[in-house]
């Protein structure tokens, strides 16, 4: 962040973020490694110098695909989602997509706009002709579900799918007995799945993250009106959603099978998880 101050303060009047660092100012997540350097173009005519952290990229946007948002201008929603879905790991382009795609998504600076629609999302890949990664990108779009709840959410989603079960719904409404509802994040036809994103915080900052008893108890609580509907509950952390094994296990103890072979086998899951 600290980087993309300095160099919007360096060039005000002609810099464009785009990529993950257009990601950032729309208050898109970001999933996995972030990029060593903040991704910007210049205006066409600009002189540009090689500046360290900054990775200047070929101006090819026309005019509309930029806006104004806060004080910086970056890539619009749409053009920057799209560029996710190409050039970004499928699991953070499903991440920013995710949230991208709700009706309403909010900056960095605190401002609301409309998401983006899907089909203009995928309009815009399939413009870029003969772009790298544009099989991806479209499995991406494709894939992608403004009903996840978190980022967390939709990394576990993508791990779901390529460890061959079947897609969850999602943010499903329960009934309880007392005529209240609860969402759980996930639900098989076995079992419900919850992904737990502030577990290892909450056990080392129990106070700024508020696993109080009275949080715990209410976890509790909960998961006792979903089992009354005869599944199993599920729960995994962000540890155990970047550890294919282990998330698999998970699922398989609370009765989820497989419907169909894994994605990649268990004996590239370590290099896989490294990438």
């Amino acid at each position: 962040m600290s980087s993309m101050v300095a160099a919007a303060g360096a060039r005000r009047d002609d810099l464009v973020f785009t990529g993950v660092s257009a990601a950032v100012v729309w208050g898109l997540p970001i999933v996995g490694a972030w990029p060593s350097a903040v991704e910007a173009l210049a205006a066409p005519r600009a002189r540009v110098r090689p500046r360290d952290g900054v990775a200047w990229r070929p101006w090819n946007v026309p005019d509309e695909d930029v806006e104004l948002v806060g004080s910086w201008m970056v890539t619009s929603l749409v053009r920057t989602l799209a560029d996710l879905a190409r050039q970004a790991s499928f699991v953070a382009a499903v991440a920013a997509l995710d949230q991208g795609l709700k009706p309403a998504v909010t900056s960095m600076h605190g401002e609301v706009f409309c998401g983006a629609d899907r089909d203009d999302v995928l309009d815009q890949v399939r413009r870029e002709a003969g772009a790298r990664g544009r099989s991806k990108a479209l499995a991406a779009v494709s894939f992608a579900d403004p009903l996840s709840g978190s980022p967390g959410e939709s990394l576990s989603r993508v791990q779901v799918h390529r460890l061959g079960f079947a897609p969850p719904l999602l943010q499903s409404r329960v009934e309880s007995a007392d005529g209240g509802s609860d969402y759980p994040d996930f639900e098989w036809e076995t079992a419900f799945g919850e992904f737990d994103g502030l577990a290892r915080y909450s056990r080392s900052h129990p106070g700024r993250y508020g696993a109080s008893a009275d949080t715990v108890w209410k976890e509790r609580r909960r998961e006792d009106r979903l089992r009354m509907h005869g599944k199993a509950v599920a729960r995994w952390t962000w540890e155990d959603a970047w550890n294919p094994p282990r998330l698999r296990s998970i699922l398989l103890r609370a009765g989820v099978e497989p419907v169909r072979r894994p994605a990649f086998s268990p004996d590239v899951f370590g290099e896989w998880v490294k990438a």
